[in-house]
């Protein structure tokens, strides 16, 4: 009898003995999978992940979107177009009384429609006199830096608007400017 339990934990030794290598290939097998499963997973989570970004900036535009844009193109093309532009003015600018300073300006001014060419060409010696009148008040000193430049082509706007009974320009333009 003392060989029986002998000879059974041998026998119970030679049963676990082969389950462990079984389990240990399952294990090494279960590893090797998983770890491509993950990798295949991150790959494609990356994979969807740029095209997602990439479709969604290129988002394909509809018919009535498009109509849209073309329009919106057309009606600022036009805007952008309308210009009006005066003869050059050339005026005494108020400085010393030793000096003699002279300035010349050609200005463009955009329209708010092409409707309003003829108003403008209409009212065209009142406007040349009003500019005529705020250009020669203007002093060299001033005129000579950019904020005075800007301060000035808003000041045109203003006057040509205000002849022109209405705001008929939008924008004014100087295509030259000189002071001697």
């Amino acid at each position: 009898m003392a060989d029986e339990p002998k000879k059974k934990e041998k026998e119970g030794e030679a049963k676990e003995s082969p389950p462990k290598k079984k389990s240990k290939l399952k294990l090494i097998i279960f590893i090797v999978i998983g770890i491509f499963l993950i990798g295949g997973g991150i790959a494609g989570g990356l994979l969807f992940l740029k095209r997602g970004s990439s479709t969604e900036t290129k988002k394909a535009p509809t018919k009535e979107e498009l109509k849209a844009e073309t329009k919106k193109d057309v009606a600022k093309q036009e805007e952008s177009l309308v210009m009006f532009s005066l003869d050059p003015f050339v005026v005494n600018l108020v400085s010393n009384p030793s000096e003699i300073r002279y300035l010349k300006v050609t200005i463009k001014l955009q329209l708010a429609k092409d409707e309003y060419t003829k108003d403008l060409t209409d009212r065209l010696p009142q406007i040349r006199d009003a500019l005529l009148i705020l250009l020669s008040s203007k002093d060299y000193v001033v005129l000579r830096t950019v904020e005075g430049k800007m301060e000035l082509r808003d000041e045109i706007l203003d006057r040509v608007n205000r002849v022109a009974k209405g705001e008929k320009a939008k924008a004014a333009y100087f295509t030259e400017f000189v002071i001697q």
